[in-house]
């Protein structure tokens, strides 16, 4: 008996592979040794080894494919073939507050796979979104670091400056404009973008951005799995070629000469001139650092499982200052309590540390080439380091001297938590409670030191500050869902119950006067200035939710979901704070009827969906007058008074945005071809506006009020293929979208609504939305040339011979008199130009050919206008600025007619440069290739994965546009910040080398 035991204990190595019915290998498929945690994953070529008892039975279990289970018995080589289970491939998507197979949604929801974000390093999970999803536009801001892209999804529907999505990480909603610098995008399984009304109306108030669900990994049952991923390399800045101070000097005698004016440089000047300084280079680096690390290890049995992560990110500016560290974990418990009873526990701390990048791109093209970095030597005596620099003989800050006084950073510290406990009472119910939090805490430090350049360019008394900003927010989710079938009746139903509160509060300090310039002392308590102020707030919004949401089928080809939401919220008043959002779509799959018989049809599905959603994104304080203080001189004192600083409106209520959407999919020849179209129209109504009341109400500042609407409109269309030929196997995913957003009604009394004013252009605005017209056009004078003689002058007149430019010379901007009364002047202005595209598209693919794999992502954005502001100089040398480099060629000169720019003016008595005009619009239409990857698997036995890649992202972008970058915005609002260059950081190439490993 005993030798009987012996025998059954004994362990022996099996080892095999794992491969399709076409013979092609299997990575990742899970072997287990059943009813143990004992257990592998297959590696690239879907080799496996594993000690085992020898009379044991493997399972192999992998996504897509029917399990199998075999029997040792002793023997030491097990290949298996898994056949396709048609039924596990169809997708499981995330639906809020639940999930359903992908053949039963009808609503509008775009998946993006975790496994693309790792093949890009970057420290914001929504670039790896830009052109993978329709529908979706990452716009981005910038290439400083921690520089956060902007989400749109099906553009436009309010006037509020938060038009980001909700974000739900694991079932937890955050707080309105969190975006997802957050979140390490390694740990990161799926995205789930609720694009319609019937899909997100399920999160009610929360969702008229759209909303982005967020799945992160999670253990699984096997052995331990260590995985190590690691990216290095440098970005790359482009920088513009300007003039030198040779070409400078000609420029500016030029414009002289023009208006009859003396030389400001002789010929013998210039030749001792030499290139002079290149004001780029004394400020920029050509490269910088970006390096990427993750660590982790994940394993469990079937009573634990778990998933632990830990990452750095790392990217530096292209200046002396800037970078972004940021530090983040992960710690994903699930224990299996008992048969029904379900506890998940999510743990995930983050740290990161930012030092302010330096935003000087404009000056830098701006100042002259003749300007020297420092002074001269022997001029520094008595001078601190901020006060050694060179002053510009215009007045242009010296680049250099702004990079060295810039101090100042954020420290911060955040935690989120996510416990979920699952109680399955019976088969058919599901019992769950969920309580999320999550906290973050910042430190701003600010520090300007003493400096004197010049009485037009000093700081007498260097000052301190600091901000600390404490952001908690909770939500507990409390669902139940039952499921069950009655014949070829399918029923699931989910209501549930939601509380959450968001908490916000900060204090500030600053005071003047700290004792030196050195850090030790960058403290308010060494500050000894009588100059100081002081200042905190704290806002609470809270919220209360029921839910309910039915999902029906009918022989699975007959669908429909019906879900409402009723919030109330505490930023409206009593009566008013109520909102009840409905939804409801249906879905025929035509591929499952009888007469639809086609051998090369696999899934074909019509779907259709109305619902309604809110939008409560106004400042809680809205509905609530108050009370603030003013300072005044009386009887040679200070005398403090309280005045009324804000109007109140008792009588708010929810925004509210409609939404139609109707749709096709379908897959064809095999499931290698899938294909998705879908159209789409949101309209808002009861818009949160600030409206600014007539001055002789006394009314100070602006009043909230309920006014207005939208309309967003357009199509998302998707096409993927994809195949394999032996060991080759490739896959080819495009999108494409159009959107039109159009303000349909604004305030009584209001006829339009500007945006982006500039004093330089005689204080008028570059953005202009009017109802009936998309929003955030670009406003200006429409011009028709340059006139090209007296004559053409001449004839440009009114009816009674008046010259409509009697400033005007050859040369000259000849702009149009829209409203033809006779007269130039600002009842002539009109659109010039839209910044938003026709349309976008996003176009993936990967090949795999045994051992090497290649990816690529494509972004173009299409008939989208930029105003260039940097055209206002770059070929004007307005105020005695630096030009663009051929700047000579590109202007009018009697031997130069068709030139594209006006002639040189030091007077520019014609306002060339000083009025808002089509001459700042240009094509913004651009198509870039994000990333580019060529990786190799090293195969090493005993090893899970042992992976290298090259890559390049941003590496090339095929465009006519003449700044910097074409991805622009002016930041703040994206109605009148988006498509405006004022030459802030753009976005880098970046070169990078990757190492995946795991075992």
């Amino acid at each position: 008996m005993l030798f009987s035991l012996n025998i059954l204990a004994q362990e022996t190595t099996v080892s095999g592979t794992v491969t399709d019915i076409d013979g092609v290998p299997l990575p990742s498929v899970n072997v287990i040794e059943k009813g143990t945690s004992n257990g592998v994953i297959t590696d690239f070529d879907g080799n496996y080894e594993i000690k085992v008892s020898s009379n044991s039975t493997l399972s192999f279990s992998y996504i897509g494919f029917v399990s199998k289970d075999a029997k040792v018995d002793g023997r030491t080589t097990i290949d298996i073939q898994l056949s396709s289970d048609q039924e596990a491939l169809e997708e499981v998507v995330v639906i809020g507050y639940g999930e359903a197979r992908k053949k039963e949604v009808t609503s509008s929801i775009s998946t993006v796979d975790g496994d693309d974000l790792e093949k890009i390093t970057t420290g914001n999970a929504a670039e790896g979104l830009q052109g993978r999803a329709s529908g979706v536009q990452v716009i981005s801001q910038g290439g400083a670091p921690g520089a956060a892209p902007e989400i749109l999804i099906r553009g436009i529907t309010s006037f509020n400056n938060d038009k980001s999505p909700l974000i739900v990480v694991d079932g937890v909603m955050l707080p309105s404009g969190t975006n997802l610098n957050f979140l390490n995008p390694r740990d990161i399984k799926d995205f789930q973008i609720l694009k319609d009304a019937s899909a997100a109306a399920i999160y009610g108030s929360r969702a008229s951005n759209g909303v982005i669900l967020i799945t992160t990994k999670r253990g699984k049952i096997g052995k331990a799995l260590f995985t190590l991923d690691v990216s290095s390399g440098v970005s790359n800045i482009n920088k513009i070629d300007l003039a030198d101070s040779q070409e400078y000097a000609r420029v500016i005698n030029e414009r002289n000469i023009n208006e009859g004016q003396d030389i400001k440089f002789s010929e013998e000047e210039i030749s001792e001139f030499g290139e002079g300084t290149n004001w780029q280079d004394e400020v920029l680096s050509d490269f910088a650092l970006v390096q990427n690390y993750n660590l982790g290890i994940s394993g469990g049995g079937k009573d634990i499982k778990y998933l632990a992560s830990v990452g750095y990110f790392e990217e530096q500016s292209h200046f002396e200052k800037g970078y972004r560290k940021k530090i983040t974990g992960r710690f994903n418990l699930d224990f299996q309590i008992s048969d029904k009873i379900k506890l998940k526990q999510d743990i995930s701390p983050r740290y990161e540390r930012w030092e302010d990048t330096p935003n000087i791109f404009y000056n830098t093209l701006r100042i002259e080439p003749t300007t020297d970095v420092y002074i001269p030597i022997e001029e520094r005596a008595g001078r601190n380091e901020f006060s050694i620099f060179g002053r510009s003989g215009i007045g242009v800050p010296n680049p250099v001297a702004s990079v060295s006084r810039v101090f100042g950073g954020i420290n911060y510290f955040g935690l989120f938590t996510n416990t979920q406990l699952n109680y399955t009472p019976f088969e058919w119910l599901d019992l769950q409670s969920q309580f999320g939090f999550n906290f973050d805490s910042s430190r701003r430090d600010d520090f300007n030191p003493e400096f004197f350049i010049h009485p037009n360019e000093q700081n007498l008394i260097n000052n301190v500050s600091r901000r600390i900003n404490n952001n908690r927010d909770w939500v507990w989710n409390n669902t139940a869902t039952y499921k069950n079938k009655f014949g070829e009746h399918d029923i699931t139903f989910t209501a549930g119950l939601i509380i959450d509160e968001q908490r916000f509060n900060y204090v500030s300090a600053y005071r003047e006067d700290v004792p030196g310039q050195s850090e030790e002392l960058r403290y308010i308590d060494a500050a000894t200035g009588e100059n100081m102020s002081v200042g905190g707030n704290e806002s609470v919004r809270t919220m209360f939710s029921y839910l309910g949401r039915l999902m029906y089928n009918y022989k699975d080809k007959y669908f429909l979901t019906a879900a409402v939401r009723r919030d109330a919220s505490s930023v409206f008043p009593e009566e008013n704070k109520w909102g009840t959002f409905p939804s409801v779509s249906v879905g025929w799959s035509l591929a499952d009827e009888s007469f639809f018989d086609f051998d090369f049809i696999n899934a074909f599905q019509i779907k259709a969906g109305y619902g309604q959603l809110g939008n409560q994104n106004i400042n809680p304080a809205s509905r609530f007058f108050g009370i603030g203080d003013s300072n005044y001189a009386f009887g040679g004192e200070r005398v403090v008074t309280n005045t009324l600083n804000r109007f109140g409106n008792v009588d708010l209520k929810w925004e509210t945005v409609e939404d139609i959407n109707v749709g096709i999919e379908g897959a064809l020849f095999d499931n290698r071809l899938t294909f998705s179209i879908e159209r789409y129209q949101r309209t808002s109504k009861d818009l949160l506006f600030q409206v600014e009341p007539p001055n002789y109400t006394g009314i100070p500042g602006t009043i909230a009020q309920n006014v207005g609407s939208m309309e967003s409109k357009g199509w998302d269309l998707s096409f993927g293929f994809s195949d394999t030929k032996n060991k080759f196997t490739y896959s080819i995913n495009t999108n494409i979208s159009a959107n039109e957003s159009r303000l349909q009604e604004i305030a009584p009394g209001i006829e339009e609504l500007f945006g982006q004013r500039r004093s330089d252009l005689g204080n008028r605005y570059l953005k202009i939305s009017r109802p009936g017209e998309i929003a955030g056009l670009f406003y200006g004078y429409e011009t028709s040339g340059l006139f090209q003689n007296q004559t053409e002058i001449n004839s440009h007149s009114s009816e009674n011979g008046a010259l409509l430019q009697p400033n005007a010379v050859p040369g000259d901007l000849r702009f149009v008199d829209k409203n033809n009364d006779g007269a130039l002047n600002d009842q002539d202005l009109t659109i010039i130009g839209n910044p938003f595209p026709d349309f976008t598209a996003g176009l993936n693919v990967d090949f795999s050919y045994g051992s090497w794999d290649l990816t690529m992502q494509w972004y173009g954005v299409f008939g989208n206008d930029i105003i260039n502001y940097t055209n206002l100089f770059a070929y004007s040398a307005i105020n005695e600025v630096n030009v663009r480099a051929g700047a000579l060629d590109r202007v009018w000169r009697p031997d130069n007619p068709g030139a594209d720019f006006p002639r040189l003016s030091s007077l520019d008595r014609n306002q060339n440069y000083q009025r808002p005009s089509d001459l700042l619009v240009e094509d913004g239409s651009f198509v870039r290739l994000k990333n580019l990857q060529l990786g190799y698997n090293i195969p090493l036995e005993g090893i899970n994965k042992m992976r290298i890649s090259l890559s390049a992202q941003n590496l090339f972008t095929i465009t006519d546009y003449s700044g910097f970058d074409p991805e622009v915005s002016a930041g703040g609002d994206v109605i009148n910040g988006y498509g405006v260059d004022y030459a802030n950081y753009p976005l880098t190439r970046t070169f990078l080398v990757g190492l995946n490993f795991s075992l």
